[in-house]
């Protein structure tokens, strides 16, 4: 992996500024009793430390917990209305870690950013750590804006969170002034399924404890532990609106849509807006997209996803 000269100058200077890594962190409380918070979107409370065990509960992104014991790749743990069970090792981390994970973020919030993009489907972690907690995942050509290196890991900022860190391998440099490499203008709208050149689907990035079945009737803002994903079934193209086209211009549109639990796209939200009325033709073609549902043991739920349509306009 090569980075442009001016990303590199530019994370020289990072580095620099930030004393060739991120603040440290304190040293982690003894884990036995100590209180912690999920890290994930929605985490599964199990009844035993299995992934196969019956989830008694799902805990959100932020809720409490009290860390009972270790077994494996679980933890007990005891929540704050005094439910116990088990929560896979990773998705959850010390109310410690938080706040160091909060003044390193504090103090990396004025830094310029340079743009990659990732090469290779990877966890997002809370610190630079492979053990770490995390926080969700990015897929292949999902855009993020790194802020530092610290040795294996690159510092990002992505939506919903000012740092979290991404193995260093699965990130390449974009020099700003790249433009997008060409794909094949868009075809006339039809149904299609997804090939190599379709979108990407990735999770987008509450509190408290919530029945499995209660839970499912809102959108998770991420896959959770143990669910399967939105499989698009049904793909509309849009039509390349004839302003943007005449003038040459192209790029990407970036939405974060709502997979429904029956597949269909609820709300959407323009994350990366494009010109000339790139935004309203990406949106109305997401529109008529059909996924088939995520699912959580066994059931279907509704699911936050960011999608991106690329426009590539024809060569002069």
């Amino acid at each position: 992996m090569r980075a442009p000269l001016g990303a590199v100058a530019l994370l020289a200077a990072l580095l620099a500024g930030c004393g060739g890594k991120t603040p440290p962190a304190e040293p982690p409380a003894k884990v036995e009793g100590s209180a912690a918070l999920v890290s994930l979107s929605r985490v599964p409370l199990r009844a035993e430390a299995s992934a196969k065990g019956a989830t008694v509960a799902l805990l959100r992104r932020g809720a409490e917990v009290k860390v009972e014991a270790s077994e494996g790749a679980f933890a007990r743990v005891t929540t704050k209305d005094g439910r116990t069970g088990w929560i896979e090792s990773g998705s959850w981390e010390m109310a410690s870690e938080k706040a160091a994970r909060e003044r390193r973020a504090e103090a990396v919030k004025r830094f310029e950013t340079v743009p990659g993009r990732i090469v290779a489907p990877c966890p997002v972690y809370l610190a630079p750590d492979f053990g770490a907690a995390r926080w969700g995942e990015l897929e292949d050509g999902d855009p993020v804006e790194v802020v530092l290196a610290d040795h294996d890991f690159l510092g990002v900022r992505l939506l919903g969170i000012d740092l979290a860190f991404v193995p260093a391998h699965a990130v390449r440099y974009v020099a700003p002034d790249v433009p997008t490499p060409p794909v094949p203008a868009p075809a006339a709208p039809e149904a299609a399924a997804p090939g190599p050149g379709g979108p990407v689907d990735v999770p987008a990035g509450g509190f408290g404890a919530e029945t499995a079945a209660d839970a499912s009737a809102e959108p998770y803002t991420a896959l959770p532990f143990g669910a399967t994903p939105p499989v698009l079934r049904t793909r509309v193209e849009p039509a390349y609106p004839a302003a943007a086209r005449k003038a040459g211009l192209g790029g990407d549109v970036v939405l974060q849509v709502v997979v429904e639990r029956d597949g269909t796209i609820g709300s959407v939200f323009a994350v990366q807006e494009g010109p000339l009325g790139l935004t309203t033709a990406a949106t109305d073609a997401v529109r008529r997209w059909v996924y088939e549902p995520a699912r959580l043991d066994g059931r279907p739920i509704a699911v936050m996803k960011t999608v991106r349509v690329r426009f590539q306009a024809a060569a002069p």
